[in-house]
């Protein structure tokens, strides 16, 4: 997930094409771009169609983004992942289709004041969209979900035969309440939390937790907040001469951000969220990809829940990665603590977008 207690962050080019990956076919031709527009309901989402000039009809490929009001690209400090994996996608003879999230970007609705399923039935929007274009393979689309897009993909694989593949980076396994602990406890160590500091929050985070899963009022979720907020700012300026006046705006700030973000039928759907059941009714080729210092989605305990859950559901192909040294947002890091994202180089680990392509070559090969 893209979320941590400061807020859920996510979380948060076209180029010429010389050749493909092999089996996709030559698109000497270059790209286009187009931008289109998606209806679910009432709800209209904006976004961005890539597909190359010469071989149709393409396979096509969804991106499905993380938490929260998140445009197309998927930016995050400048850094736009989505942008450089559609282009990279497009490169190697693939039709790629991503959009800005509800209440992003040019599209409706408002940000958190949906449900997982909500997200699901847009990403499905997609996937009809997508269908109805003679340009596109109605045979061969995937998805490729980020974050909580990794906890969506899997979602519409149960519930749709049109998917083709599901591709997960930093999904999930565990159910959500568990899930957002141990994100808060790794971003803690992260930090260099003392264990000690980390037991003074584990009790509040765990309330705070039951509280959102309760459907509290805001009044009973503001004095908990607001302790773990004066502590964590406690620590930050122990030792600097930070003026009183100061600290007070910067908790007022920060503890008005967390319950916007957190007091919302989003969060409270992705806490009560198990993804097991629905990840053991995926049948189509499934692909989990881990970084291996990601603090927002800790790796081992989430991957083994992933492939447990596909066994359990008996899926013959699934493939599972996990790069080294690697953040939530794929970028080589150092604690991969989401603070550091801002100071990171604007691109993927080597190997990413090759291991990506490569995978996705294979499997609309296979169908073809």
């Amino acid at each position: 997930m893209n979320e941590s207690w400061h807020l859920p962050l996510e979380i948060k080019i076209v180029f010429l094409a010389l050749f493909t990956v092999a089996g996709l076919g030559l698109s000497v031709w270059g790209e286009t771009e187009e931008e289109v527009s998606i209806w679910n309901g009432g709800i209209k989402l904006a976004g961005t169609l890539t597909r190359p000039r010469a071989g149709k009809p393409f396979a096509a490929v969804v991106l499905v983004p993380g938490s929260g009001p998140v445009n197309r690209d998927e930016e995050v400090f400048g850094w736009k992942p989505f942008r450089v994996l559609a282009d990279h996608l497009t490169r190697c003879g693939l039709a790629v289709l991503r959009f800005d999230s509800r209440g992003a970007g040019g599209s409706g609705g408002t940000a958190y004041r949906y449900e997982l399923q909500d997200v699901a039935a847009d990403v499905l929007a997609a996937v009809r969209y997508l269908k109805s274009r003679a340009d596109i393979d109605p045979r061969r689309i995937g998805l490729c979900g980020h974050s909580q897009g990794g906890i969506v993909a899997p979602l519409c694989g149960a519930q749709s035969d049109d998917i083709s593949f599901v591709i997960c980076l930093s999904g999930t396994g565990l159910p959500g309440d568990r899930v957002f602990i141990a994100q808060q406890r790794a971003i803690s160590r992260a930090e260099g939390v003392t264990e000690r500091e980390w037991r003074e929050d584990l009790g509040d985070l765990r309330k705070f937790v039951g509280l959102i899963r309760g459907r509290a009022a805001r009044a009973d979720l503001e004095p908990v907040v607001r302790a773990m907020v004066s502590r964590q700012i406690e620590r930050q300026t122990r030792g600097t001469d930070s003026p009183g006046e100061k600290r007070s705006s910067e908790l007022e700030s920060k503890v008005d951000c967390i319950l916007s973000g957190y007091d919302t039928p989003w969060f409270r759907s992705f806490l009560d969220y198990d993804p097991g059941p629905n990840l053991a009714k995926v049948k189509c080729p499934a692909l989990l990809v881990f970084g291996e210092l990601d603090a927002q989605v800790p790796p081992e305990e989430n991957r083994q829940a992933m492939v447990q859950a596909l066994l359990r559901g008996k899926n013959s192909d699934f493939t599972v990665k996990t790069f080294p040294g690697a953040n939530h947002l794929f970028q080589a890091a150092v604690t991969g603590s989401p603070s550091e994202y801002e100071r990171l180089g604007k691109e993927f680990v080597p190997g990413f977008l090759d291991f990506i392509s490569s995978w996705i070559s294979e499997r609309v090969r296979q169908r073809n």
